[in-house]
């Protein structure tokens, strides 16, 4: 089991179905794309992170797929928040003005 901080707020649920033999002793490298997206799902927090680092060790396999899930996730909240250019979003509200709703049915969608 990851070692998690003493403060108790459901933070080590997320670890407490990891795959058997998942120990921070006994590390192994398939289990880690599951420890990855338990450790980043939802709003990450950072002593889940760190757990999951201290259970990789030295594998630097595991750790380098981490980084990379962490660098992809960082870059897709950023873009998250550009906004389209003022042009497309006008373009995009008068079409959807134009859209009479009685004329859509769920086949549509």
């Amino acid at each position: 089991m990851i070692d998690l901080p003493e403060k108790n707020d459901g933070l080590g649920q997320k670890f407490s179905e990891m795959p058997h033999g998942a120990s921070s002793d006994a590390h192994k490298c398939e289990d880690s794309a599951l420890l990855i997206t338990q450790a980043l799902e939802g709003v990450p927090n950072p002593q889940l992170i760190q757990a999951v680092r201290g259970h990789f060790g030295s594998c630097m396999q595991c750790l380098n797929a981490l980084d990379l899930e962490i660098r992809f996730k960082l870059a897709m909240a950023q873009r998250a928040t550009d906004k389209a250019p003022p042009s497309l979003q006008l373009r995009i509200s008068e079409s959807l003005q134009r859209i009479d709703l009685k004329d859509i049915t769920i086949s549509d969608l």
